[in-house]
């Protein structure tokens, strides 16, 4: 069992000269990125429809052991209350097709739900999980406070109805974001966007998803990726394979939080294969 660990994104300007050359093109980044990183969040899914010679041409431009863990559409995930069933439906099964052809590449796709789907909701919710056919896996992301109450009441029964489907829990870790107050503008524009939501780390099933939003001040993150340290040494002792995206609030200092929270794994756990290693200094990566 392994640990994939990806960024919301493949490529960043800050990156340019350490994670790749400059001399490579926007297009060419990702077969870099994909030197470092085993997974990527693909967003665009969420926004736009991606032409599949789009998705293709991605598909081709990693190595066999990437994954690839495309957003459903929002039209199919934040319209939920506005928007005839039939139709979500139908752009639901649209995009599981478009899909179709990249399983062999395919990390837990994530239908990622906002605040106002609520508890009343649920039965929607597993219904577009029923429907999903491919062999690879899926994942579940909800922001409502509803599915965080705990007990016996409705984020048991989410985590249960998801674990007899064997559908992976999507698990927000927005803490760090929120443990200062706002005094730069990345932590602002993080604080107004990311959801405040409880750090509930539950797997459902075999492939649960993290999404740590790291502190700028890379040290500053350093308890909350102890304790994710933990948890993922006892999910790999499970015979479970987890995935772990890591943002930080302007994505800069995010591979490194990924190498730091990869290097406490080691320590614990002597017999882990590392499959992360970044370019040790940015003057190292230049002599591309």
């Amino acid at each position: 069992m392994s640990i994939g660990y990806g960024m919301a994104q493949w490529q960043h300007p800050a990156w340019v000269n350490w994670l790749y050359p400059s001399s490579l093109s926007a297009a060419q980044r990702i077969g870099c990125y994909a030197d470092f990183f085993s997974t990527v969040e693909v967003g665009s899914t969420f926004y736009t429809t991606v032409e599949s010679e789009q998705l293709m041409r991605w598909f081709d431009a990693v190595p066999v052991g990437f994954r690839f863990c495309f957003k459903a559409p929002q039209s199919v995930t934040h319209r939920m209350a506005d928007r005839p069933w039939q139709d979500i439906k139908h752009d639901w099964l649209m995009f599981i097709g478009s899909l179709q052809p990249l399983v062999p590449k395919l990390g837990p796709t994530m239908l990622q739900f906002p605040a106002t789907v609520d508890e009343r909701f649920l039965e929607r919710i597993l219904a577009l999980c029923d429907m999903w056919c491919l062999s690879s896996p899926l994942s579940v992301e909800v922001r409502n406070l509803s599915y965080f109450d705990k007990g016996e009441g409705n984020e048991a029964r989410f985590l249960s109805e998801l674990a007899s489907r064997r559908v992976n829990r999507v698990i927000m870790d927005s803490r760090p974001v929120f443990s200062t107050a706002a005094y730069c503008d990345s932590l602002r524009d993080a604080q107004s966007k990311k959801p405040r939501v409880p750090c509930h780390p539950i797997a459902t099933a075999e492939y649960p998803v993290v999404r740590f939003i790291g502190h700028p001040d890379v040290l500053h993150n350093e308890v909350w990726l102890d304790q994710w340290a933990v948890k993922l040494v006892q999910w790999l002792d499970k015979g479970l394979s987890p995935f772990v995206f890591v943002h930080s609030s302007d994505n800069i200092a995010a591979p490194t939080l990924a190498a730091m929270l990869d290097q406490k794994i080691q320590r614990l756990s002597p017999g882990y294969q590392s499959t992360l290693v970044l370019p040790s200094s940015q003057e190292q990566a230049s002599l591309w």
